[in-house]
């Protein structure tokens, strides 16, 4: 089976894409011609945030769901899932909002198709100062099966995103993630594995062999250093995509992998992006295939 590389569209999300990106653009706008921009550059899908679903109107979201079935781009992931402002853990949790906000994304994901949400959320998961990091564990194992209740409802997988220490301070590698999926043990409840926030806890990417083995791992987010398209940085100050890739390949990966990149101009820097990367995913594969055959 072919690997499909998409591309994240950081619409309506509180991490921000590029800092000279225009905010006069209606929302529906901004979706079309985002998809739009990605199908023309090769992506086989695109990644939208919840952010961006839950912020529309009904309205709004009607017209949204109209350009994406008019797109042949699939939307099968979206990330940015919590807002910061509806927190998981600490002493102001609201049961009632959460499940209203679960319903709300969930039901939004799954009409416009789908499949998969990021969970990485930093703002809402970061364990308050003083607040008991014990209690703090149980939280995030309790939304998790809240998250099981509505995931069942509408056909979504959540998958568990480790954060750097600078974004969120739990659950900050992949064997953590792993370690609270297997904890939890629900059908819905996966793993995400991200380049950037690896690099940054310099955690060795051969874990991935054991989250793909234990089927653990639902999806893939790359990115260079300071969250660069693949490609854009040269040199020894390049992350290492091909040993990525590798161990994705050596470990029989069949997921989706995403660009999950900040950029002044994702016009010009998405498309040479992805060249980039299927060239080096072909490098890779190519190599594989002739220590195989000898």
């Amino acid at each position: 089976m072919k690997t499909k590389f998409g591309c994240c569209l950081i619409l309506g999300s509180f991490v921000p894409q590029s800092s000279g990106e225009s905010v006069e653009m209606g929302k529906v706008e901004q979706l079309r011609d985002g998809l739009q921009l990605l199908k023309e550059n090769g992506y086989d899908f695109a990644e939208l945030t919840v952010q961006f679903l839950t912020q529309l109107s009904e309205e709004e979201f009607h017209e949204a769901k109209q350009v994406i079935q008019q797109t042949s781009l699939n939307i099968p992931v979206c990330n940015s899932f919590i807002p910061p402002q509806l927190k998981i853990v600490g002493p102001n949790v609201s049961i009632t909002d959460l499940d209203d906000y679960l319903d709300l994304a969930m039901r939004r994901v799954h009409e416009i198709g789908g499949e998969q949400i990021i969970f990485g959320s930093g703002g809402a998961r970061t364990i308050p100062d003083g607040f008991s990091q014990t209690q703090a564990y149980e939280q995030i194992k309790q939304f998790l099966c809240r998250c099981e209740t509505y995931s069942a409802k509408y056909g979504i997988t959540v998958a568990i995103e480790p954060l750097n220490k600078t974004e969120s301070n739990i659950i900050n590698t992949v064997k953590e993630a792993m370690s609270l999926a297997e904890e939890v043990n629900l059908p819905h409840i996966k793993v995400l594995a991200d380049s950037y926030h690896m690099d940054l806890e310099k955690e060795s990417f051969t874990i991935l062999k054991q989250a793909i083995k234990d089927e653990w791992l639902a999806h893939v987010h790359i990115s260079d250093r300071d969250r660069r398209f693949p490609g854009e940085i040269n040199g020894e100050e390049a992350m290492d995509f091909s040993k990525l890739f590798r161990v994705l390949q050596e470990a029989k990966y069949k997921g989706l992998i995403s660009a999950e990149c900040n950029a002044a101009s994702l016009v010009d820097v998405s498309a040479l992006s992805l060249q980039f990367v299927k060239n080096t995913w072909s490098s890779v594969e190519g190599g594989l295939a002739n220590v195989q055959s000898n």
